[in-house]
């Protein structure tokens, strides 16, 4: 059985979740990114400024786990914007991003979330009803797609 939640700040499972985060990123996503992206990425999931958001409740963590460990995480900046979002190998494919959505949107009713997508996040995104903004980007190493999501 999954369980989905926000974490409080100071919950010992966030850094759980945070490393989930580095370790599908280094996995999936950083060979195709250029090394300043990949150490800009792992310098903010890493970094002091994270951590200091998520105990000042501006940077939200939601996780999804299963038999007490972590299989996903999405954490929101500012009520609205989608600022991490993975998944563990295993569990891609399975609804588990939907659920850490839908928990999230439920949350935040009314809200008009917007998210850089990963190129290879973009059509988990699409089926989640985000559509494109812009064309895709590059800004300090980090390729995304800006993509927006109107309920």
């Amino acid at each position: 059985m999954r369980v989905t939640e926000l974490l409080k700040p100071g919950d010992c499972r966030i850094e759980e979740s945070l490393s989930l985060a580095a370790w599908v990123f280094d996995e999936i996503e950083a060979p195709m990114y250029p090394p300043e992206g990949r150490e800009h990425f792992m310098s903010f999931v890493n970094g002091k400024d994270i951590r200091d958001r998520i105990a000042s409740g501006d940077f939200k963590v939601y996780i999804c786990s299963e038999q007490c460990s972590i299989v996903g995480m999405m954490a929101i900046r500012d009520g609205s914007h989608i600022s991490l979002a993975f998944v563990d190998d295993e569990h891609r494919g399975t609804g588990v991003g939907k659920e850490l959505f839908d928990h999230i949107a439920a949350d935040h009713p009314d809200t008009v979330f917007t998210v850089h997508a990963a190129p290879l996040a973009e059509g988990f995104y699409s089926r989640i009803g985000f559509v494109p903004t812009d064309m895709q980007r590059l800004e300090d190493g980090i390729m995304y797609i800006p993509m927006e999501r109107i309920p």
